[in-house]
């Protein structure tokens, strides 16, 4: 067989080095790959290696056909600026290889996707989008499937007043939208700092919201995610393994709005909320979350079902604050609330009621080991340091609620007088060092708990109700009055933080049909200990 002639190497611009080349083997020749493919399609390739060759042209050119689209700009990161907002037409795939940030200069929105479409952006930063519509960074129009992963977010605003916002990201009716890995800071919008949902699905998994705000001066809520409805009736939003940190809004949930309708589900799992806050004047409830649960008001769902459920899950809640109510959370109207393995702690309502949580409007909040500590009401007339049930229902099972203060009545929980006792339950909890500054009164009432509740078995208050005063609460009937021994809040193993009991604690092996595991995932024996903590001794 004749020897081909030697050929030059074939060249590749998305690396920069040779990427096939012909040999010859015993006289036959073979092409060896590399192992550095060539993308078999060129106009999706911005730039031939140089910084200088990625510009926003070449963008355009590259996003025409849509399909894989890649930069190639060399090695070193660089910013390119936007000249024009980029139609997104066809199903697109966009990765900045973890170089390229994308900056719309302040003045341009980045992308616009149609509806129907697909896109997919990974590795790549979005800055400076600005937009007098929703969606600086990015406009996800409708009904397509929008994914984020590994990408950076940072100072993009959107300034459309009322009913719109999303200075990240919006997404639109009957559309998807994914977000993993990725950071959000310093967005803005009116409604939903960073993301605005509207009638559209939700995954957040190991990402973090930093410094995001929400600006309508009425209609300003959710500093970094604002939802409005998922998809139809039996839509998801989920938010797992992410952090908000330092997000703000004007009158609803510091860090997260969710209104959601029918059977529509909302998951959080695994995630930090510290230091978010909420309002101003007379507005403000929510410091880190606010949701609510309906039967739909529009669209094609179907009236007069409620079946929405919030679930939160090995969460900490911690240092928010809220000007009016909820200084941690704020929740009204699901039929199915569940806050379990969590802990709320060192949050503040400066006005109103509910430093911790508060249940403001209908419901049923199902809370299990769970620990709510070290939170403040401060109104001269505020209730509830650390929970407030101002309706609905609630059961209260293997929590510890302690070291709450309320600058009115009732530090550690309260029942308010339009609540029955019967809708109240608190079973194996442990409600103690709770205090109430009686607006600066001698009264000495009230420390643990407002008005009696519900005793579902084995609970137990400190201190006893005569050290402090005979007008004091039992927060049950037949409640055992002893010292729980509690230690300061610190990481005992789990995902949260938690108040272990210490040696002596009367709460030790008081406790029965307990949940299978503590707060932090430890096995409980039967007969348990009282409170979120077993301490195993």
């Amino acid at each position: 067989m004749t020897k081909l002639a030697n050929k030059s190497p074939k060249y590749s611009p998305l690396n920069n080095h040779i990427s096939i080349k012909i040999v010859s083997i015993l006289g036959i020749s073979i092409a060896v790959n590399l192992g550095l493919a060539i993308n078999s399609q060129a106009a999706g390739v911005i730039g031939n290696g140089t910084p200088s060759s990625c510009t926003d042209t070449a963008i355009n050119n590259a996003l025409n056909g849509g399909g894989n689209v890649i930069f190639n700009c060399g090695n070193l990161p660089l910013s390119i600026k936007i000249n024009s907002e980029k139609l997104i037409a066809t199903n697109t795939v966009i990765d900045g290889r973890n170089l390229v940030t994308l900056d719309g200069s302040k003045s341009h929105r980045i992308f616009n996707v149609n509806r129907s479409i697909n896109l997919t952006v990974k590795n790549l930063g979005f800055k400076n989008g600005h937009t007098t519509d929703q969606g600086a960074a990015i406009n996800n129009l409708s009904q397509g499937t929008l994914t984020v992963s590994n990408c950076k977010f940072e100072s993009n605003v959107s300034v459309k007043s009322g009913e719109y916002g999303g200075g990240a990201i919006y997404s639109g009716p009957l559309a998807t939208l994914i977000v993993d890995k990725s950071t959000f800071t310093n967005n803005q919008g009116g409604q939903g700092g960073a993301i605005r949902g509207l009638n559209s699905n939700l995954t957040v998994t190991n990402s973090t919201f930093t410094g995001n705000k929400a600006i309508d001066p009425n209609l300003g809520s959710g500093g970094a995610i604002y939802v409005d409805s998922a998809v139809g009736d039996y839509g998801e939003i989920k938010i797992t393994n992410s952090t908000f940190n330092t997000n703000s809004a004007t009158s609803y949930g510091g860090a997260f709005f969710n209104s959601t309708y029918n059977a529509n589900k909302t998951t959080i799992e695994k995630s930090k909320f510290v230091g978010n806050q909420v309002g101003s004047g007379s507005k403000g409830q929510g410091g880190a979350i606010w949701s609510t649960g309906d039967a739909a008001i529009r669209g094609n769902k179907t009236l007069g079902i409620n079946k929405t459920t919030l679930t939160i899950i090995n969460t900490t809640i911690s240092d928010n604050k809220a000007n009016i109510q909820g200084g941690g959370v704020w929740l009204a109207r699901h039929p199915n609330l569940i806050v379990s393995n969590t802990t709320i702690s060192g949050n503040i309502a400066n006005q109103g009621n509910g430093g911790g949580l508060v249940l403001g409007d209908n419901g049923y909040l199902q809370m299990t080991n769970s620990t709510i500590t070290n939170n403040k009401v401060l109104g001269a007339f505020a209730l509830g340091g650390g929970i407030v049930i101002g309706s609905g229902k609630a059961k209260i099972v293997n929590s510890t609620i302690s070291h709450n203060v309320a600058q009115w009545q009732g530090g550690g929980i309260t029942r308010t007088s339009k609540v029955p006792q019967a809708n109240v339950v608190l079973k194996n909890t442990i409600v103690a060092n709770n205090t109430a500054n009686n607006g600066g009164k001698p009264w000495n009432i009230t420390h643990n708990c407002f008005n009696q509740m519900t005793n579902g078995g084995s609970n137990l208050q400190f201190p006893a109700r005569n050290t402090r005063s005979s007008q004091d609460v039992d927060c049950t009937p037949g409640i055992l009055t002893a010292e729980p021994k509690l230690d300061v809040l610190k990481n005992n193993g789990g995902f949260t933080l938690t108040r272990a009991l210490l040696p002596g604690s009367a709460a030790t092996g008081r406790g029965y049909s307990c949940p299978a595991t503590d707060q932090r995932g430890i096995i409980r024996p039967n007969p348990c200990d009282i409170g979120a903590f077993e301490a195993g001794f």
